[in-house]
């Protein structure tokens, strides 16, 4: 099999090849790594892969934008994500943008082997947390519910979902690979699209709506 792991942090690529290796028996196994959209998208134009994994949070463009991209491009390649985003926050958007599975890092480990023999089978890895989430998205909800939040960008909704975790806007720029200032701008934007007064209201938001 032939495997490219996108993830902007070495260590968690290191991580994710270690459990491959140690897991599985295919000697002929090929692992491929990125750490960001562009790197990614070479090495699938150049590749036929059997399997790619993505992570959310990445250099420049998004996992997300990254997922679509592949979609578009090579729709029967799998792509699963691992991200450090709980399923409740992307899980969903993930699944219906054509994403084969959706995990947390916290258990990639034991989640990672499963999860491809499953998407290997039947084309979808569905854990047991997603599983509830989709059920809760088919209930009927109040319209105001189900698209206060649908004007917010990618990225707009990336940086919300920091923001309302508590997480400052320093580290928030560490680790999308932007400037303090951008971010600042996006969390102005996004504030003012969902019409709350700030970081406690935004959380508040997330809450209610079981974004986080």
């Amino acid at each position: 099999m032939q495997f490219l792991i996108v993830d902007d942090h070495p260590f968690i690529r290191k991580g994710l090849i270690h459990v491959l290796q140690n897991e599985t028996s295919n000697g002929d196994m090929v692992i491929d790594e990125a750490d960001s959209f562009e790197t990614a998208m070479e090495l699938i134009h150049m590749n036929e892969y059997d399997m790619v994994t993505v992570d959310i949070s990445l250099n420049g463009k998004n996992g997300i934008q990254l997922l679509k991209q592949i979609k578009e491009e090579k729709p029967l390649v799998p792509v699963l994500i691992i991200s450090t985003h709980g399923e409740d926050q992307y899980a969903l958007e993930a699944l219906k943008l054509g994403a084969a599975g959706y995990m947390s890092k916290h258990t990639a480990a034991e989640e990672l082997i499963p999860a491809i023999g499953q998407i290997r089978s039947s084309g979808k890895y569905i854990s047991p947390k997603v599983a509830l989430l989709l059920a809760e998205a088919i209930s009927i909800k109040p319209p105001s519910q189900e698209s206060s939040h649908k004007p917010l960008s990618d990225r707009e909704m990336e940086v919300a979902a920091m923001l309302a975790q508590g997480t400052q806007v320093k580290a928030i720029a560490f680790e999308l690979g932007l400037s303090a200032k951008t971010v600042s701008t996006h969390r102005t934007r996004l504030l003012a699209k969902l019409g709350l007064s700030g970081n406690v209201a935004l959380a508040n938001y997330f809450s209610q709506n079981k974004l986080a």
